[in-house]
This record gives C-alpha cells, sequence and structure tokens, in this order.
C-alpha cells in the first residue's frame, strides 16, 4: 500500500514538473499579442492664420498645454476635537514680543509648504523651541527647529509661553 501512494506521488510529481514548466499557468500569447498601454498623444500644435493685411508677418507657433491636475478632498468641514471644546482660542502670535515659540501639541509635524498637502518635513513634541522666520499673522507660520530644519507649522501648535 505504501509502495502504491509513493509510486502516484512521484508519478504526479514527474507529469507535473514536464507540464508545469510555467507556474500552472496556461501558457502566454507571444509578447507582440501582449496590450501595451497607451502612449500619451502628443501635444497639439496650434498654427494660427498669418494676418493677409500684414506682408511678411511671421507665423507664431503655439503648443496647447494641458493644466496641472490637483487633487481635492471633498469632505464635512472640521471640527475641534471633544477634548478641546470650551477653550479659547488660539493667541494672536503676531503680537507676541520675540519670534521664539513653542509647540503646545504633543505630537505636531511641520511641512514643507503651508498645508496639510505639503511634504512633512519633520515631527516635534511638546515643549519644543521654535523660532518663525516668517510673519506669525496667518494660519501657517514658516518656522526653524532648534536642528536647523525650515518648515511651515499651524498656528494652533504655537504658543509665546512655554507650555
Amino acid at each position: 500500500m505504501l509502495r502504491l501512494i509513493l509510486v502516484t506521488v512521484l508519478a504526479i510529481g514527474a507529469v507535473l514538473m514536464f507540464l508545469g514548466g510555467n507556474d500552472g499557468r496556461k501558457a502566454s500569447a507571444p509578447a507582440a499579442a501582449t496590450p501595451q498601454p497607451a502612449a500619451e498623444p502628443a501635444p497639439a500644435v496650434v498654427q494660427p492664420t498669418p494676418d493677409p493685411t500684414a506682408a511678411g508677418a511671421p507665423v507664431i507657433t503655439e503648443v496647447a498645454q494641458t493644466p496641472e491636475r490637483r487633487r481635492d478632498f471633498p469632505g464635512p468641514a472640521l471640527r475641534p476635537s471633544p477634548e478641546y471644546a470650551g477653550q479659547q482660542p488660539a493667541e494672536d502670535l503676531a503680537e507676541a514680543p520675540t519670534n521664539t515659540l513653542f509647540v503646545i501639541g504633543n505630537r505636531v509635524n511641520f511641512r514643507a509648504g503651508p498645508t496639510t498637502a505639503d511634504e512633512v518635513v519633520g515631527s516635534l513634541s511638546r515643549g519644543d523651541l521654535v523660532t518663525a522666520i516668517g510673519p506669525r499673522s496667518g494660519d501657517w507660520i514658516e518656522i526653524r527647529d532648534e536642528r536647523g530644519r525650515t518648515g511651515f507649522m499651524s498656528a494652533d501648535f504655537l504658543s509665546a509661553e512655554r507650555p
């Protein structure tokens, strides 16, 4: 009985070895028949008709440009966290006496630009010291941290007073 099982397993293995050379998948069509992604069309070249009143005027060639695609992330309006409900709004940092500010959030990212869509430059912890290097009147403030990295942080997470 054991010999019969062993012979059967070896026979199945041999058949799979010879017939299953392409990982058990059917042989694919030749490479030329494989669908290729469509190539991007060349930009349209527009040649305006020369003004008949201007003899010998040069013909201007313009290349039509497609505007850069921007992603919009629709969603509901943002609301403050329940843990901060009833607290006073953040202080006006434009009135702060120095450019030295402190991070008041537990762990806050600062970014390459003044939006959350910009790349994260680094992350700072509560109490970290930063220097404002840009105007302090907007929603985002350009800062430099103690390691010399520069970026933008939301004014909601900065204070002129040590937390």
